[in-house]
């Protein structure tokens, strides 16, 4: 006679807040920009350990407990209220309402038009689209018990990730003015018009200067990005778990305006592109509210 076994509630609701506990020690832990071995020389515990314990895979005991929230200088009592309340990581990662550009965000048509086929509004609707699209990956993350995207991948893939998402958004928008390249072929996307050159898509962090393995003269279309709230909050230094575009510049790069360098264990050559060449491009989307100089750079007021 087959024996029928159901789960046990009680555990499936231990499980549930294990991922809660686990949430909100990541999204404390990169609050504080620490990396998981700086939170294991804090709490005394083994950063594989944590890693189970930010994933919801490994329960904590109430001395294990203790110990992380003395480190994230945390009482255990407040440690528990945050995952009960829902956790950090799920509050900051709100889906009901959906992310859009703000008017006047996208400017300089004149040079989009003189450089591209594009329109104007495709830039901005380009970088919604981007939005929508991480936002989702974020929920289904999170419903899984897992942080969100930006908590997940290396910086660098996540870079990767915005190119590529708004390299096909482009595309979709241009109407076969551009068509999508294959991935790691020059350039990004490929122009209908045999008058036309193609565009280059490059992607960098914050401060950081795009870069590559080669220098790749032509146009390009340079996006960088922070790591802010989803609801738009963004305090200069300290980064969050959702990208948002603050600035995109375009303009024709020449063989000179890369600095090249072949630095041990940078994956041998890199073509790094000059930032007095990339503050004299045309600033074609400039969202202030995540500028992460202390002060506008050349173009944004412009």
């Amino acid at each position: 006679m087959a024996v029928t076994t159901h789960a046990d509630p009680a555990d499936e609701t231990a499980k549930v807040f294990a991922r809660a506990v686990g949430a909100v020690v990541a999204q404390l832990r990169r609050d504080r920009g620490w990396s998981l071995e700086d939170l294991a020389d804090e709490a005394g515990k083994h950063r594989t350990y944590l890693g189970l314990v930010e994933r919801g895979e490994r329960h904590l005991s109430i001395a294990a407990a203790y110990r992380i929230a003395h480190a994230l200088g945390l009482s255990l009592s407040t440690l528990i209220q945050l995952a009960e309340s829902g956790s950090a990581a799920t509050k900051q990662t709100d889906h009901s309402q959906r992310r859009t550009v703000l008017p006047g965000t996208a400017r300089r048509e004149d040079a989009v038009t003189a450089i591209t086929t594009l329109d104007l509004n495709w830039i901005q609707q380009a970088v919604e689209s981007t939005y929508r699209t991480l936002d989702l990956i974020d929920e289904r993350l999170i419903n899984t018990g897992s942080p969100p995207l930006a908590q997940v991948v290396e910086l660098a893939n996540l870079s990767a990730i915005i190119g590529n998402l708004l390299r096909t958004a482009l595309a979709q928008l241009s109407h076969g003015r551009y068509m999508s390249n294959e991935p790691h072929k020059f350039p990004d996307l490929i122009s209908a018009s045999e008058s036309l050159e193609g565009l280059e898509i490059k992607i960098a962090l914050e401060k950081n200067m795009p870069k590559g393995h080669l220098p790749k003269p032509g146009p390009h279309l340079i996006c960088r990005y922070v790591l802010a709230s989803r609801d738009g909050t963004y305090t200069r230094g300290i980064r969050g778990n959702a990208a948002w575009i603050w600035e995109i510049r375009l303009g024709i790069l020449l063989q000179e305006d890369f600095s090249l360098s072949n630095t041990e264990g940078d994956s041998g050559k890199t073509a790094v592109i000059k930032s007095s060449v990339l503050d004299k491009l045309p600033c074609i989307y400039y969202d202030q509210r995540f500028l992460p100089y202390a002060k506008p750079r050349p173009g944004h007021n412009t």
